[in-house]
């Protein structure tokens, strides 16, 4: 694929190159059977959330063949009023780069399992 064939290119805090694909972007996160435009506008918060999540989750723990991770963050959407959870759903089957294959926002994370992957580290700044 072209650079222009994806929405935005980044890395996540380990290193990784994941990839938020147009079409991914345009026929299943704002557009398709569920339309979400609480995300339209929003790329630079979700690639945001992919570059210093609070949390990465496995999708499905029980699954040892599931190459999903949940990128996790608090944001403020403007379509709503209060906070929400925001996850980003990254498949890594690839190992060179992973691919966002939807983004979630919810009102709270407590169907949430598995051991954390990655936990954002507390600020060292002294104030």
């Amino acid at each position: 694929m072209k650079d222009g064939d994806y929405i935005f290119i980044t890395k996540d805090p380990f290193g990784k190159e994941i990839r938020l694909k147009s079409t991914t972007w345009n026929y299943h996160i704002i557009g398709g059977d569920h339309t979400r435009e609480e995300f339209v506008g929003q790329e630079e918060m979700i690639k945001g959330v992919i570059q210093d999540p609070c949390f990465i989750l496995p999708n499905n723990p029980e699954n040892q063949n599931d190459t999903r991770q949940k990128y996790i963050d608090l944001v403020q959407l403007p379509k709503f009023q209060s906070l929400k959870a925001l996850v980003v759903i990254v498949d890594h089957q690839n190992v060179e780069y992973g691919d966002v294959v939807t983004v979630i926002a919810k009102n709270r994370l407590n169907q949430e399992i598995g051991s954390a992957i990655y936990v954002r580290p507390k600020s060292t700044r002294e104030y």
